[in-house]
């Protein structure tokens, strides 16, 4: 792949203010869209020769190479009428939910339909971004980069802004136990993870409760002697189809049943109706904490290796011995040949070094993120995080809504608070994500997030109005799935017509695929949006 240029045949090139936007992955493909739509000019640095950062599938190891990479056959988490962007839907011939290779073919249509590479320094990497020397008055930040195919010198350049655009997947974390140091197998964390061919024969387990644990955990129970799944709190496990019905996604997303219920009640009923359908306490992983108050995985294997024995729970490591794990309540596991860590990531801006600007640690990254993208203590709007929210579901859309937020304040199109009123708003959004989650972190729920930013955007839709003027459309909205397109149908550079014709075809672009033949009949989604409501407020006595 040719290498792209951000130099442009634009006349107006020197007019417009810069933007440097770090990653060309999904957050940065949006970002550099956003920074277009609203007359910026962006310059997007990539240490790769591709796009779509994290969903590339990589067997090599790029040497120094923070990102980690995906897995061979991984499933995604959302449909694909949810993940999608908000002015970009899926062809409707894709799967419903999509392999990493279907996620790509997605990104690069997307690139290439808004002709986005031209945008990108690709095999380009970013050593440093630094006020710039007049930056209390300009708010201008310096940029230094290194050319990775020639491995020339530093390169230093001026923006008017910053977008940082790394993702979650950029520092592994490991945890660590009494021991660790003394055993003999072999520790693997799930980033390095690549496929379950070196396990075949091993007695293997893995630690973590969220997407990659599940994931990892029935996929190397086909090849290993024996899997194990060692849990903190339990675990909460949905399955990718609700009742055989439609995608988790498109069934607890919709306006309606999060405006009649409070969360807590949410929480509740769709928590009562998992546990109908597994067995959780029988298996050992009956979870702690409420549903959406604690990760959760979103999975159809583990239920099916437990049952079939080939992977069990266990509880939280006590510590190691050479050969053994004890657990905390005093069981011993025996000869494992090796432990994979499904521990997650740590967000970090390894460029940036000011920790008044982003805190190197997790724990205090969401207190001085005023809508968990721009850093309060910048001084001047002119930096902004996207991507760094670990949120509970579709990833694309909501990187999508933080760019196009940033580039509207970038162009001078948005002004932010003041800040102790975005200080005030920081305390308020921790206090209810401690609420929420037992600790003030930067876990979100995707429809909350999602929300929030479209209100501070301009974006959301205004039902109450639209039934008077597009009754069928605001139905759907309020009682349908909360799809990106509900985003372009107000507000700057929405288009009205297409995305209602995108939302109107929901239901029928997410069952095609499945389909053999196609029905002549008429269109049925009214009544089978309707049951949206079902899953979320059946009660049991």
């Amino acid at each position: 792949m040719k290498r792209g240029s951000y130099h442009q045949q634009d006349p107006d090139k020197s007019t417009k203010r810069t933007v440097a936007i770090i990653g060309a992955g999904v957050s940065g493909l949006t970002a550099i869209k956003a920074c277009v739509e609203e007359g910026l000019q962006p310059v997007c640095f990539e240490r790769r020769e591709t796009i779509g950062g994290v969903w590339n599938v990589y067997e090599d190891v790029v040497p120094d190479f923070v990102q980690s990479r995906m897995f061979s056959n991984v499933l995604m988490n959302t449909s694909k009428e949810m993940c999608c962007f908000s002015d970009f839907p899926m062809p409707k011939e894709y799967p419903v939910f999509l392999l990493c290779r279907d996620a790509i073919k997605y990104y690069e249509a997307y690139a290439e339909h808004f002709k986005l590479k031209q945008y990108i320094k690709f095999k380009t990497s970013v050593t440093s971004v630094d006020k710039a020397s007049n930056y209390e008055t300009t708010g201008q930040w310096t940029v230094s980069y290194q050319d990775l195919e020639n491995q020339d010198n530093i390169h230093c350049e001026t923006f008017d802004a910053v977008m940082v655009c790394n993702g979650l997947t950029s520092k592994q974390s490991w945890p660590s136990f009494p021991g660790q140091n003394d055993f003999q197998g072999k520790f693997v964390h799930s980033g390095d993870y690549f496929d379950n061919k070196p396990f075949e024969g091993q007695t293997v387990v893995v630690v973590g409760s969220s997407f990659s644990a599940g994931d990892i955990a029935g996929e190397v129970s086909r090849t290993a002697k024996q899997t194990y799944l060692s849990t903190k709190q339990g675990i909460w496990i949905l399955p990718r189809l609700i009742d055989g019905h439609a995608p988790w996604d498109i069934k607890l997303t919709a306006r309606l049943p999060n405006y009649r219920y409070s969360l807590k009640s949410l929480q509740e009923m769709v928590g009562k109706n998992l546990l109908s359908m597994f067995d959780y306490e029988k298996y050992s992983v009956m979870p702690q904490r409420p549903f959406l108050g604690m990760s959760t995985m979103i999975n159809d294997l583990v239920p099916q290796r437990m049952i079939s024995g080939t992977l069990k729970a266990i509880p939280l490591i006590s510590h190691f011995t050479e050969n053994d794990i004890h657990m905390v309540d005093g069981s011993i596991l025996q000869n494992v040949d090796t432990v994979i860590f499904a521990t997650g990531f740590k967000a970090t801006c390894p460029f940036i070094h000011d920790e008044e600007i982003y805190p190197s640690e997790n724990i205090n990254q969401n207190k001085l993120l005023y809508k968990q993208v721009f850093p309060v203590n910048a001084n001047h709007p002119s930096m902004a995080i996207i991507g760094h929210v670990y949120v509970q579901g579709p990833v694309a859309p909501t990187c999508e809504l933080e760019s196009r937020l940033a580039a509207r304040v970038f162009a001078g199109n948005k002004s932010l608070p003041s800040k102790p009123d975005m200080m005030k708003d920081i305390q308020q959004n921790n206090d209810r994500l401690a609420a929420q989650w037992g600790q003030a972190d930067n876990r979100e729920l995707t429809f909350i997030h999602q929300n929030i930013l479209a209100e501070a955007l301009g974006v959301a839709p205004n039902i109450t109005a639209m039934f008077f003027t597009d009754p069928k459309l605001a139905w759907r909205c309020l009682n349908g799935p909360c799809v990106p397109a509900q985003f372009r149908l107000r507000g700057p550079h929405s288009n009205y017509k297409e995305a209602r014709k995108t939302i109107m075809a929901v239901n029928e672009n997410m069952l095609y695929p499945t389909r053999h033949q196609q029905p002549t009949t008429t269109d049925k989604t009214d009544q089978d949006l309707s049951k949206n409501l079902e899953f979320v407020s059946l009660k049991t006595n």
